[in-house]
């Protein structure tokens, strides 16, 4: 098996401070806590932003001074990841704009389903102009896959050739909506992959559980307080490097060595592109 590629999501949509005092919100919160887990082990980060207030935000200028810092404190190596549903209910143009920055990897949601009391929308339409200016901007698409007919539109848009080389799919289980985080589940969906495809799993449920069978199984692992707040039952984690921490010694276990920035970049061949910020 490859080396395992970790990614750590600190913020995430959803997660409040009422349900962790500990999630960071602001740009340098943000970046000091992917500073702390790219030093436990992190290959990748997984960025989401916030308004002042703590509510979702897809402004451009939160990312720019939240990639900015977090390439301060740790280089041009670390794999940067933004979201392209990090707020509900904005137009299509909005949730596009982040694409300018030209980030090494971005979320591709190829599909629609009832998330909690909402719609989470990717229209046709919308999956195929993401997708054209990720390509535009070279950007990795990072294919979220919450059920097995998210694998068959994404298949479509590469088929248009809107997605090309090598693709790389996360596996997210456990959302309302979506498919449960059993081993059940995890099978079903990585017999639905095309052939050759690299995988990770995102588990918003029973998630060491699930990581532990992804790292077993050969794939990655998403691990952050977007996903997760305990680092075991009834204690709040701290910070999210101890959700690293965890994953490093569990892949350590099964005999598999965890990837650098640099290696990870060579696994799933993103190469180090020049500054846009």
């Amino acid at each position: 098996m490859e080396k395992l590629i970790i990614t750590v999501a600190p913020t995430g949509t959803n997660t409040t401070r009422i349900d962790t005092p500990y999630v960071p919100l602001t740009p340098k919160e943000i970046a000091d806590e992917v500073y702390l887990a790219w030093k436990a082990g992190a290959a990748i980060a997984h960025l989401h932003v916030r308004e002042a207030d703590g509510s979702p935000s897809m402004d451009v200028n939160l990312y720019r001074e939240t990639v900015e810092r977090v390439k301060d404190k740790c280089g041009d190596e670390l794999i940067i990841s933004l979201t392209s549903a990090g707020k509900h209910g904005l137009s299509d143009e909005e949730r596009l704009a982040f694409c300018e920055l030209a980030p090494d990897f971005a979320s591709l949601d190829t599909g629609s389903l009832n998330l909690r009391n909402i719609v989470f929308m990717n229209s046709p339409q919308f999956l195929r102009n993401l997708a054209a200016k990720m390509q535009k901007y070279q950007i990795k698409p990072e294919i979220e896959v919450f059920h097995p007919g998210m694998i068959t539109n994404a298949m479509k848009i590469v088929d248009e050739g809107l997605i090309t080389g090598d693709l790389h799919f996360q596996i997210v289980l456990g959302a309302d909506g979506g498919m449960p985080a059993t081993p059940k589940s995890l099978l079903y969906m990585l017999d639905s992959l095309p052939e050759g495809a690299s995988w990770g799993c995102v588990a918003f449920r029973n998630q060491f559980a699930m990581n532990t069978l992804t790292i077993g199984l050969g794939g990655d692992v998403r691990v952050g307080m977007e996903d997760h707040v305990y680092i075991r039952p009834g204690v709040l984690a701290k910070s999210n490097a101890e959700f690293v921490e965890r994953i490093k010694n569990v892949s350590y276990e099964f005999g598999r060595d965890v990837a650098t920035p640099v290696e990870a970049r060579k696994i799933m061949k993103v190469e180090q592109k020049a500054a846009k910020f």
